[in-house]
């Protein structure tokens, strides 16, 4: 019951905006996101190469053919982990750098398929924590646009631990900010926000996020 109790108190939270649920996989067993996906979760997401392999192979077990689940990375991606990641995933949220996208597109390229990833920006500046600097990412993006066997869907970010919400909603507000100013600069559509999870989704929602990333929130007892 409590996945379903949760998953209700989230939709009310967000006021049943049409936002992606995410469902952060990393704490949770099969039969938990079994559960999840009988009560209509269809977007999961996960950290670990090997955990997300396991789970993905397990899916047929109760995934209905006609109603498939997508599978978002949503880890750090390293270099060497690329070949296996890229084209077992719909979205891959963590393109950090010019390197990875470039590296993503020869892998994609080798298997014939377009990569749909997120590009991930440090909004915050914090030295913990990967990402494009945002004026990074603004004199790279011309480049990553042009990726032929890449197709950037939007930005990611991940907000500070802070209990300060005004900095929080913030940063939000700045990836927002930054995603129209990228789009007008560069005469792209990029429509996906993915920020947010379990301690702070209501104000991303508030911010414009299009995805939530949501783990304990979801399957906590």
């Amino acid at each position: 019951m409590a996945i379903k109790e949760n998953l209700t108190k989230i939709k009310e939270q967000i006021d049943n905006i049409n936002v992606k649920i995410i469902a952060v996989t990393k704490y949770s067993s099969q039969e938990q996101i079994f559960e999840a996906y009988n009560l209509g979760i269809r977007n999961f997401g996960e950290s670990y190469l090997q955990d997300a392999i396991e789970k993905i192979s397990r899916k047929s077990q109760y995934e209905n053919p006609e109603d498939l689940i997508s599978w978002h990375f949503i880890g750090r991606l390293q270099k060497n982990k690329v070949k296996q990641v890229v084209g077992k995933f719909c979205l891959i949220h963590s393109v950090d750098s010019l390197e990875l996208g470039v590296l993503i597109n020869k892998v994609a390229n080798g298997n014939e398929l377009v990569q749909d990833v997120l590009l991930q920006v440090n909004i915050s500046g914090e030295e913990t924590k990967a990402g494009f600097n945002p004026d990074d990412l603004r004199g790279s993006f011309g480049k990553l646009i042009k990726l032929p066997n890449v197709r950037i869907q939007g930005l990611m970010t991940i907000a500070p631990k802070t209990d300060d919400e005004n900095l929080i909603r913030s940063y939000f507000s700045d990836l927002s900010s930054l995603q129209k100013e990228l789009n007008k600069n560069f005469m792209t559509d990029i429509k996906e926000l993915s920020m947010g999870m379990t301690n702070d989704y209501k104000m991303a929602v508030e911010c414009g996020a299009t995805m939530i990333r949501i783990g304990k929130g979801l399957f906590k007892d």
